[in-house]
């Protein structure tokens, strides 16, 4: 936080009303931000913003990616009109993915979020390699980096690597330019990984150059923590592979699978979690209730304490997550069905 300049989420939450305040930053789960108190302040008058976010066409939507898409519709459903951007490029550039194969998995990503509610009336969904004015400002902030910025920033990475990052400025930026929404306020919900990007869509924001040509407003951003993979990996990722994450499009069966491998903060024998109760702080089942399955803070709470005391075991824990877990896919597979052809439309008719 300290290096790439991150405030404390915690010190500015209180501006909101409480029923303004997502879940999240109740929890300390967006615990990080740049500028938002603009953010907030557009949100009690009522006033416009856009909100940036995206996907890599890499694989099926999983629940890690779920965190930015709930951030993504609080602001909607505040004011914000979203700006989706299908990163094909970044997918190309980073895992060698096609863009013809990113399309085909983009259509499914888009049906994902159409299901969890995006409203497409206040949206604008674009395919980076599509979109003209994201590529031009790329080439043309790439006039005003270095390597060794780049090298400062990212650390030593291929020439792709840094390419990509400065595509996602483009992105972030998009919504400012005249043709679209006009310099405005706009936030962008990360995790921690993506910091960098931030940092550089900010240097490059703030340079006089390009206030003057384009009147940028300064981007404000919002950190979350990142959910860690099922077998207790830093990150769920894509790139681990299936088996360490859960997806929008798992089955009973697979779920029957998934959940009991989970790795949790249990102690080695029963007997010790009686006695010494578990630690949720380090289980994956207890985020999993933190970041999805548990909308009531008191319920969290809850089953926090009877963790820590032993009161329930970490196969109670699983069971009931696996019965929670089961019924949203369910819900939302079926709500999905209904949006691919619409998915398919809004990227063909680009």
């Amino acid at each position: 936080m300290s290096e790439f300049g991150i405030q404390d989420i915690a010190k500015v939450v209180d501006t909101l009303e409480k029923d303004l305040l997502h879940p999240y930053m109740r929890r300390g789960l967006m615990f990080g931000h740049t500028d938002i108190e603009k953010i907030f302040e557009a949100i009690k008058k009522k006033q416009e913003f856009a909100v940036m976010t995206g996907i890599k066409p890499t694989g099926q939507y999983h629940i890690g990616s779920l965190i930015t898409c709930n951030e993504v519709l609080y602001f909607q459903k505040h004011g914000g009109k979203v700006y989706f951007c299908i990163a094909d490029m970044e997918a190309y550039l980073h895992s060698k993915t096609p863009l013809k194969e990113g399309h085909e998995t983009a259509i499914d990503n888009i049906a994902d979020i159409l299901a969890l509610g995006l409203d497409l009336k206040d949206s604008y969904i674009y395919k980076q390699s599509e979109e003209k004015e994201v590529l031009r400002l790329a080439s043309i902030f790439s006039r005003n980096v270095t390597y060794n910025m780049l090298k400062g920033i990212y650390g030593e990475q291929a020439f792709g690597a840094y390419q990509s990052a400065l595509i996602q400025v483009g992105d972030i930026l998009l919504p400012q330019l005249g043709d679209y929404e006009g310099p405005i306020l706009t936030v962008t919900p990360v995790g921690l990984e993506q910091a960098p990007h931030a940092r550089l869509t900010r240097d490059l924001a703030r340079k006089q150059y390009f206030r003057d040509l384009y009147g940028f407003k300064m981007p404000s951003f919002t950190f979350h923590q990142i959910l860690g993979s099922l077998d207790g990996g830093d990150k769920m990722s894509k790139s681990a592979g299936s088996t360490f994450m859960i997806t929008l499009s798992e089955t009973e069966k697979t779920l029957k699978k998934k959940i009991p491998a989970i790795i949790t903060g249990g102690r080695d024998t029963k007997q010790e979690q009686l006695k010494l109760g578990g630690q949720p702080e380090i289980c994956r089942v207890f985020d999993l209730y933190r970041f999805f399955f548990t909308e009531d803070d008191n319920e969290l709470e809850k089953r926090q304490q009877e963790c820590k005391s032993g009161k329930i075991l970490c196969g109670e824990c699983k069971q009931d997550l696996f019965s929670r877990a089961r019924k949203f896919i369910e819900k939302h597979q079926d709500k999905k069905e209904s949006k691919v052809d619409l998915a398919k439309q809004i990227l063909e008719e680009q």
